[in-house]
């Protein structure tokens, strides 16, 4: 069965390749992620695509705008039949609440992006968070709980943080490394086994797979390192 904690970035730029991906890792892997350049690329019938190889799919296009516009983007994704969707939590709780109400009663997740993996405390600091990620990832946390979101994106290093505060949150987290792995623009990592030891419900792994000499190989080792993960779990 394929690691429903294991989600591939299909970081792609056109249907052909992202099919191929799926069609290759699917075995292993139980949710695909399709993001801005995908979803620009080839539009909503990605997505109709990709759930017909039966696999889940997480849209991440960290929506931020006015309310009732993210509102009304929510319920066309909702149509679409994804798991999960995110939105940047810096928008707001109006904005969050009416991005809930929109999924209530719904199989969508709507993720809360709190600060983006890519992101130093220096960049943030520098951006006015001048606590770091370590004081605005739970701040934003808390605050997409109180406004009805029911999972937040953050870096393997705050996920502690974030159960603290917000216990009921799904927490997904990209930034995942192995330790050879090249860190690329990602700034905030750890290995998936820390990743789901600490609370991670979801872990995403792209370019560590895809540029990987076997990516089928690479994909199989993340999916054993989230069971380890798992068994390493305190109560």
């Amino acid at each position: 069965m394929p690691e429903p904690r294991l989600c591939f970035a299909l970081d792609v730029a056109n249907a052909g390749d992202a099919i191929a991906w799926v069609d290759l890792l699917s075995d292993q892997v139980g949710v695909f992620k399709i993001g801005l350049e995908l979803f620009t690329a080839e539009g909503p019938s990605i997505i109709r695509r990709v759930r017909a190889r039966g696999v889940d799919v997480f849209l991440d296009l960290k929506l931020h705008d006015i309310p009732n516009t993210v509102a009304s983007t929510v319920r066309r994704a909702i149509d679409l039949d994804v798991r999960f969707l995110t939105l940047h939590a810096s928008g707001g709780a109006s904005m969050m609440k009416a991005a809930a109400q929109s999924v209530r009663q719904t199989s969508t997740t709507l993720l809360a992006v709190t600060a983006l993996t890519s992101l130093s405390d220096d960049e943030l600091c520098a951006a006015g968070h001048l606590g770091g990620a370590v004081t605005l990832v739970p701040q934003l946390a808390r605050l997409a709980a109180a406004s009805g979101i029911g999972g937040c994106v953050c870096s393997p290093l705050e996920i502690e943080a974030v159960r603290r505060v917000a216990p009921s949150l799904v927490i997904v987290t990209p930034g995942v490394r192995g330790p050879g792995d090249v860190q690329g623009d990602q700034t905030r990592t750890r290995t998936a086994h820390e990743a789901i030891a600490a609370g991670a419900d979801v872990v995403v792994v792209g370019r560590p797979i895809k540029g990987a000499r076997d990516p089928l190989a690479a994909a199989r080792r993340f999916a054993l390192e989230i069971a380890h993960g798992l068994g390493t779990r305190g109560p």
